[in-house]
């Protein structure tokens, strides 16, 4: 085990150390032979509610820990005409606006389903400022500088950091059906 990591065996004697107990060779040997081995990366939990802890790479528990900030993502699905059909039986309105997003291909929130009908021109807007924006960023060498190219437009772009109004937060829905409501929570929001 000590050849093959790169240690020759030399006789304590010649050290000029005197031989230390049998424990202490064992330890020292088990030690080294734990380093050999390949350890996991990171131990990741997934989940606020129903807790799930796996072992992942660094990046992907990255990728996982920004998916669970519901303040910097938000979880959008895109509609299948299956799914439609679906949701004709048990509620024609949810289906008709499912059917809004599906023709215009948007991925839709089930916030964003509720008021389509308003937010149809922002979502398009939306979708088209992203696609420019990917676009713009796929292009970027590797190795950077990655930094935001010029010409980047996202003001339709919804939630964003620094927002003044509610538009693509928790409070549009409630907004809605309850006018007056957001600026009763936080005082100051359009």
């Amino acid at each position: 085990l000590f050849r093959s990591l790169g240690f020759s065996l030399l006789p304590v004697e010649t050290l000029g150390i005197e031989p230390a107990p049998l424990f202490l060779a064992m330890a020292f040997v088990r030690s080294v032979r734990r380093c050999a081995e390949k350890v996991p990366e990171v131990f990741m939990q997934f989940g606020l509610e129903q807790q799930f802890r796996f072992i992942s790479h660094p990046g992907v528990m990255a990728v996982s820990k920004l998916l669970e900030m519901r303040t910097i993502s938000q979880m959008r699905a895109n509609f299948s005409q299956e799914n439609i059909e679906q949701m004709k039986s048990f509620d024609p309105e949810l289906a008709r606006k499912a059917q809004i997003a599906f023709d215009n291909k948007l991925p839709v929130n089930f916030q964003q389903l509720e008021l389509i009908d308003d937010i149809l021109p922002r979502l398009m807007e939306e979708k088209a400022q992203l696609s420019s924006a990917r676009g713009k960023v796929a292009a970027l060498p590797v190795g950077g500088p990655y930094v935001m190219p010029a010409g980047v437009d996202v003001s339709a772009c919804r939630p964003i950091p620094g927002q003044k109004d509610i538009q693509g937060t928790l409070m549009e829905v409630s907004e809605a059906k309850y006018p007056g409501m957001a600026a009763q929570v936080v005082p100051g929001i359009k």
